[in-house]
């Protein structure tokens, strides 16, 4: 095979400008010099959102010819959203300005090192993209790397090189800020007040540091010089940083509300002594340094231990009883200044700088802690564990066991998160790395990765609650490049047992914990349900931590008041010092410092785990075989996704025990769409060595195309168009009968198709009028039975199982006999003569309002499914093997012990229902009503894995070991470890095996003819979540793509050559005058819905392939998702009326919209969405009627309209149908005992009535007292019974109305065969049928048959006229019916001018408004403006609409404010 050149005219590469050595130029060009000159040619508009700079960058390439698919040639068109050069491309940006591009590098790299982000928006977005594109030319790599090498990495290597972050200077270092200070803006930042802690305060820290060092240094000279003392030297290099913390005097107090501890000496104590905090902790190393009191006593040098608490000045009487001095504290406001100034204390460098860290002031000093007592902090003391037992999770002391002594509870205790420590490099996890070298992550052959400072935590979300990563900050001594330790990209690179440890998942810029995964992945719920519940659960975890921090408070107050039986001296101490601190908000940053996590937050987390998990669940759903094949096609689940080409539809393929084989999307719904789906499939049955399937069941296209006329009007009231004649048979059997699919043509040539039962049901149910018609329920039920025979053998073993159990009669329910006995579907020449039985019976019923159960199409589609039937599409295949049902175990009927009540489950394999509720399923999986294709390829992917891992579980076999968790990544790597390490598999049953199809699943599937829909997975990244994007734009439609909603016409399709016509009895021909037989409709639009001819299939051909459909626009919500009350004219929002309310206009509009869209498949949303146009054209006339309403409400009136013709909601039929219905029952269930209700057989009542009884004779015999007692019980007993009937309400018999002319009953079937009756119904016309009647009036003009039917006598020219005279009747009756309503004066307040209604409304054309500007409401009137401009020009009377625009409204609005004075 030659392989194909793509040749793009289009494409368009980036020329740098180079000087004559060969170097890239980095000044600007002349165009972009005159850009930055001159501020007016720049662009000051408001940056785009990244995913619209993509699509208009597509479309670009696209115009210009050039490749699409390039990812880096589309880039090159994005448009700059940010600085000077804001509207250029990227391409001319690196084409005229190098300089500038490497400057942005720079300045990303270093916010990027410094832990910071300056900015965030549609700009920052931009950039971040830029500099991506950017870096990937080897030419500015190569730039940065010989930069770097000349000048080395730019690290701050110590304080001043850090950024300021805020305010015009946020890019300049420190130093740069104290080297420029002759500007004033140092002066500036020293004069302010700041909040510690913030970035201000320690920029302004900084600067007063290198103030007091430059006024130090001019009296240097003049100061005494210390001798050298190397012994003193030697003792202080020695001395920890921890050491020396805890042999110094005073410790720094946590948190800005602390003031800084100053000794205080007492008469008696030396000034040298040394002071310890009064307030000892139960860790000094810990609790000293986030709390310390300001009370100080001098310590004892030979003994440290906890010093007892000072007196205060109310207890001084208590002084001499003291042992050893004590110290007062002084008011703060006494203390006086030191004589010296304060030494300036030197701030940490980067190994030792936790300014930038996120997190409190109080977590900052507890992890730094933590991390000296683990000998992990740089400088600190070695710490030895032996065999390494030690946890890299660091939790909180428990802050109710601390002990303060004298101070009540600190919050800072209470607001601590634990943090995971992650130093790979570092020797505490030395076992873990054993003698493996770490990589470099840029790529260093001989890498030497060390440590370069303490790292940064970064926040993790977890159910839990929030806690930390503190990773370190890495270097390679190769390449001089720094790196921190939690950069996705050097994890992957690490093993998997150094990930695997990680209690999160880390991403470029998302972190989420692997709890919140677990659970969103087990419980399937969307994104915005899982952050609700996340915030809702670290919230709970905050208001639980401020609850504990009360009670602690209260439990130290209680005991120092003495509430326990104790008498101490804290009852005494100053209500000041008791006073708590403020717990602080959730969101303090000084505080309890918490973080929420949003639904786009976790949509992106869910895409990257999706991603993580995809190639296990490809290679899981292409492990999957089955030996029957079931499909369906399905909008549900489509509908949610949004593309530009329009609607799809989701096929899946599912086994014999409900497994989804296979699952595509496809833009059309042609075979051609299916073929690579169906040859990867071969390809992977082939390799796997499986024997493919033999059968295939689908939902159409299952034989070979053929055709059927339409039918003639009136034909479907004879049977003789039903019947199945020979000739009939012939033609459906005769000719090539296997259709051409993709399953045969891709799969396997020898697989036999068949059409599910479910589906050809289906088709007919459609057919019925109304699915509330009284018989619907009985023809469904009818043609149920007659589709299926149960299997007698199962069926006795059910009945003696009944037996056992104690249950008499032995009935079996619907419910057991679909569960515990066999049914099949018979041969095609049993099955043709069942089904025709029931439309038999059916094909003329009617309700007693004469409303008939099938539509005239009922005929045709009878025609196309009859020869399915025939050519044994329906039935079940003849195999000794028993494939079609599956053994799903034995069970105990009833929970009753023994063998006579166990019984066996019976699970059937034909057919595609139980694809039903897999869609619904599937459609629960997409959450949201329109997703991203992204995302929906994500749930759609990972519920199709989750549903077969529940269906294997499901099964139950003995030998089959499975997994109580569904993750597959997870059992994939423990399949391949365990392997690894133990020779054999965990769950052998999950194995996947290394064979790739190269089958694509989903929106990955690649349709022929067909544009693949893009998934971008990284537009999530840089996409801004605070508005949501817009739907993308209409593709353009090609000249063959179908209309969506056209009126409906069948393609033509060729006729197949092997197809023999059909023959001339087919379609029996009938006379013209057949063709004005009764068609009984309602005249209602609405009820024309319920009794329309829906599109049936016109042809049974597969269809040919299609264009990719138009994308129409999203449809407007025209229904509010919550009614609102409250007057549009006043500002309040619309509310909705139901169909009992909607007032006369509202009904005319939605009637003739039904009417309008009569026939079509979505009419509820069509009507709705035109209703929708129509009340907002309608908004601005204030006297519209027309008002808001929902879909719900309109399918609603479409109900209750149905409802009004369909009186009678039971058969009102005589005994002798009733018989011909149970005849028809027992003739379906022959040899099938099945039903319930036993067939009785009940005989017609005779019309005439007997004559009555005679007499009773006089009594012969005198009364006994044996006769009297008799005759007593017997007057009893029918008072009894009349008082019970009494009781019970009484039903009025219906009764029948006579006919004057024959003396019969009004009734069908209830005459003596003398004449005949038929009620016919047309329109508001009903008009009653006597042949008798008909006979005697027509006779002379040649009516000879007085028995006449009514479909030979509607053939006539005398029916019509009787029609007539029937019209002329109602008409008179209505005439008369009419009564001159009373006319009725004028209610309320009248005008004065021109005597009508004041009240705005729509009998009056007064109109309540205001003008602009002026107070008071101002009421217009048509014949008084008229009036009093006629003299001025005014032509004729104005609505408001006119007159508002008219050079009269000024003059009247200046008169009304003249008027108004």
């Amino acid at each position: 095979m030659e392989k194909k050149v793509v040749f793009f005219p289009g494409r368009m590469t980036v020329v740098f400008r180079k000087g004559p050595r060969g170097f890239l130029l980095q000044d600007p060009s002349a165009e972009a010099r005159r850009i930055k000159d001159n501020p007016a040619l720049q662009d000051r508009s408001a940056p785009m959102r990244e995913d619209r700079v993509h699509q208009n960058a597509l479309a670009e390439v696209r115009r210009r010819g050039g490749d699409a698919s390039d990812r880096m040639e589309v880039r090159g068109d994005y448009v700059l959203q940010f600085g000077k050069y804001k509207g250029k491309v990227f391409r001319w940006l690196l084409q005229n300005d190098v300089g500038y591009t490497l400057y942005l590098i720079k300045s990303l790299d270093k916010e990027e090192a410094a832990g910071i982000c300056m900015g965030e928006g549609h700009a920052k977005d931009s950039l971040q993209s830029f500099v991506k594109y950017a870096q990937s030319f080897p030419e500015i790599q190569a730039v940065l790397a010989y930069e770097a090498s000349r000048v080395g990495a730019a690290v701050a290597s110590s304080e001043s090189d850090q950024l300021v972050g805020f305010g015009s200077r946020a890019k300049s270092t420190w130093k740069e800020i104290w080297d420029s200070r002759a500007d004033g803006y140092a002066a500036f930042i020293i004069r302010q007040n700041c909040t510690p802690g913030t970035r201000m305060f320690k920029l302004q820290q900084y600067l007063r540091k290198r103030q007091q060092e430059e006024d130090a240094s001019g009296a240097a000279g003049k100061a005494p010089v210390m001798d050298e003392d190397e012994e003193l030297e030697r003792a202080m290099l020695s001395m920890s940083p921890s050491k020396q913390q805890m042999q110094s005097g005073m410790v720094p107090v946590a948190g800005p509300a602390a003031a800084p501890a100053v000794p205080v000496v007492s008469p008696g104590v030396s000034s040298g002594a040394k002071t310890v905090p009064s307030a000892a902790l139960s860790r000094p190393d810990t609790a000293s340094t986030l709390q310390a009191s300001p009370v100080d006593v001098p310590a004892p040098p030979s003994v440290r231990k906890k010093t007892p608490v000072p007196l205060p000045p109310e207890l001084a009487f208590l002084a001499k009883e003291t042992t050893g001095p004590t110290a007062t504290q002084r008011p703060e406001s006494a203390q006086a200044p030191s004589a010296q100034p304060p030494a300036p204390v030197p701030l940490p460098g980067r190994d030792y700088d936790i300014s930038n860290w996120g997190c409190s002031h109080a977590q900052k000093e507890w992890m730094k802690t933590e991390l000296e007592s683990l000998g992990l902090w740089p400088g600190s003391r070695p710490v030895r564990n032996p065999g390494n037992v030690i946890s890299l999770w660091r939790h909180p002391p428990q802050p109710e066991l601390i002990d303060t002594v004298a101070e009540l509870p600190s919050p800072n205790f209470f607001q601590l998160h634990p943090f995971f420590i992650w130093k790979p490099e570092n020797n505490i996890m030395a076992r873990l790395r054993n003698n493996y070298v770490l990589p470099c992550l840029h790529g260093c052959l001989r890498p030497q990765v060390v440590s370069s400072g303490v790292g940064r935590p970064r926040v993790i979300v977890g159910t839990g609650g929030q806690y930390y990563i503190l990773s370190s900050r890495l270097t390679c001594k190769v390449c001089r490049k720094t790196w921190f330790a939690d950069n996705p990209q050097w994890l992957e690179k690490l093993p998997k047992r150094f990930t695997h440890l990680l209690p999160a998942f880390l991403t470029y810029k998302k972190a989420i914990c692997k709890t919140v995964m677990d659970e969103l992945r087990r419980s399937g719920k969307s994104p915005t349900d899982m952050a609700n519940q996340v915030n809702e659960l670290m919230h709970l975890k905050y208001e639980r931590a401020h609850l504990a921090y009360l009670l602690a408070i209260k439990n130290v107050r209680d005991a120092e008041a003495g509430v326990y039986g104790q008498r101490t001296l804290g009852q005494f101490l100053e209500k000041e010092r008791m006073a708590p601190r403020e717990f602080g908000s959730y969101g303090d940053a000084d505080g309890w410092c918490g973080v929420s996590v949003s639904a786009h937050y976790l949509t992106d987390c869910l895409l990257d785990e999706y991603r993580r998990q995809e190639s296990s669940i490809s290679t899981l759903l292409q492990g999957t075989f089955g030996r029957v094949f079931r499909s369906d096609h399905t909008r549900k689940v489509a509908r949610k996704v949004t593309l530009a080409s329009g609607v799809m539809s989701s096929y899946a393929i599912m086994n014999e025990n409900w497994m989804v084989v296979s699952w595509v999307m496809v833009q059309s719904e042609t075979e051609k769409s299916l073929g690579p789906m169906y040859s990867g499939m071969a390809k992977r049955y082939e390799d796997a060595g499986v024997e493919k399937a033999c059968f295939h069941w689908m939902d159409r296209d299952c034989c070979a195309p053929f055709r059927i006329p339409d039918t003639i009007r009136g034909e479907h009231m004879h049977w003789d168009a039903w019947k199945t004649t020979p000739a009939i048979v012939a033609w459906a059997t005769s000719g090539r009968l296997e259709n051409s699919c993709a399953s045969r043509l891709q799969y396997n040539p020898a697989i036999g198709v068949k059409l599910d039962l479910f589906h050809c049901m289906r088709r007919f149910s459609r057919e019925c009028t109304s699915e509330h018609h009284p018989l619907y329920a009985t023809f469904c039920q009818m043609l149920s039975a007659a589709f299926t025979v149960v299997d007698q053998e199962d069926f006795k073993n059910l009945q003696d199982a009944y037996v056992f159990c104690g249950i008499h009669p032995p009935n079996p329910t619907k419910k057991h006999t679909r569960e515990h006995c066999r049914t099949k579907v018979p041969q095609p020449e049993e099955l043709l003569d069942r089904v025709e039985k029931v439309f038999k019976h059916f094909h003329l019923a009617t309700d007693p309002d004469n409303v008939p159960l099938f539509k005239p199409s009922m005929l045709k589609m009878w025609r196309i499914q009859r020869v399915h039937i025939l050519r044994g599409c329906l039935s079940d295949p003849e195999l000794g093997q028993g494939i079609m049902y599956r053994h799903g175990g034995t069970l105990q009927l009833n929970h009753v012990p023994g063998e006579g009540a166990k019984v066996p489950v019976w699970i059937p394999v034909r057919g595609t229902s139980q694809q039903e509720g897999y869609h619904f399923h599937q459609a629960q999986w997409v959450t949201g009503t329109q997703v991203s294709p992204e995302l929906f390829q994500a749930q759609g992917m990972t519920g199709v894995a989750r549903w077969n891992f529940q269906r294997l579980v499901s099964l139950k076999l003995p030998d089959i070991v499975l997994p109580a968790v569904f993750d597959p990544a997870l059992m994939v790597d423990l399949n391949a470890t365990m392997k690894e390490v133990t020779k054999k598999e965990k769950y052998p049953a999950l194995h996947l095996s290394g064979r790739d199809t190269g089958e694509r699943f989903g929106l990955e599937y690649r349709e022929p003819g067909c544009r693949p829909v893009p998934l971008d997975w990284d537009k999530h990244r840089t996409q801004r979540r605070d508005e949501p994007a817009p739907p993308a734009p209409p593709s353009p439609v090609r000249a063959s793509s179908p209309v969506l909603f056209p009126e409906r016409t069948p393609s033509p399709v060729p006729t197949p050559v092997h197809t023999p016509a059909p023959p001339a009895d087919v379609t029996p021909s009938y006379s013209s005058a057949s063709a004005a037989g009764p068609a009984p409709s309602a005249g209602h639009p609405a009820v024309a819905l319920l009794k329309r001819e829906i599109f049936t299939e016109e042809e049974q051909v597969p269809g040919t392939a299609m264009g990719v459909s138009r994308a129409l626009p999203l449809p407007q919500r025209s229904s509010p998702r919550s009614a609102r009350t409250g007057p549009v004219k006043t500002g309040g929002r619309v509310f909705v009326l139901d169909h009992s309310r909607w007032t006369p206009p509202m009904k005319d509009a939605i009637d003739s919209l039904l009417q309008k869209h009569r026939g079509e498949k979505d009419l509820l949303k069509l009507v709705d969405q035109e209703y929708a146009d129509m009340v907002r054209l309608s908004a601005t006339d204030p006297n519209s009627l027309l008002h808001p309403t929902t879909r719900l409400h309109i399918s609603r009136y479409v109900k209750h309209v149905a409802k009004q013709l369909n009186t009678s909601s039971s058969l009102n039929t005589s005994q002798e149908r009733v018989l011909e219905t149970q005849q028809l029952w027992h003739s379906l269930t022959e040899g099938s005992d099945t039903t319930t209700v036993p067939v009785v057989t009940l005989e017609p009542s005779l019309v005439s009535p007997p004559p009555p009884p005679p007499p009773p004779p006089a009594l012969s015999t005198p009364l006994t007292q044996e006769s009297i007692e008799s005759m007593v019980r017997g007057i009893v007993e029918q008072q009894q019974r009349q008082q019970q009937q009494q009781q019970q309400p009484e039903q009025k018999k219906k009764q029948t109305k006579t006919c004057l002319a024959c003396g019969q009953p009004k009734s069908r079937y209830q005459t003596d065969g003398s004449t005949v009756h038929f009620f016919y119904q047309q329109g508001s016309v009903r008009y009653f049928y006597c042949s008798k009647r008909v006979h005697d009036t027509y006779a002379a003009e040649g009516l000879s048959d007085p028995l006449m039917s009514f479909e030979d006598f509607a053939r006539t020219e005398f029916f019509s006229r009787e029609v007539d005279a029937t019209k002329q009747r109602v008409a008179e009756k209505a005439e008369k019916r009419k009564r001159p309503a009373p006319q009725q004066g004028p209610v309320g307040r009248l005008c004065r001018f021109c005597r009508m209604e004041l009240k705005q409304g729509p009998n009056s054309p007064h109109v309540h408004t205001a003008f602009p500007g002026v107070a008071g409401k101002y009421i217009y009137c048509p014949s008084k403006v008229f009036s009093v401009y006629r003299d001025k020009g005014m032509t004729k009377e104005m609505n408001w609409k006119e007159f508002q625009q008219s050079p009269f409204y000024e003059a009247e609005r200046k008169r009304w404010v003249e008027e108004r004075k």
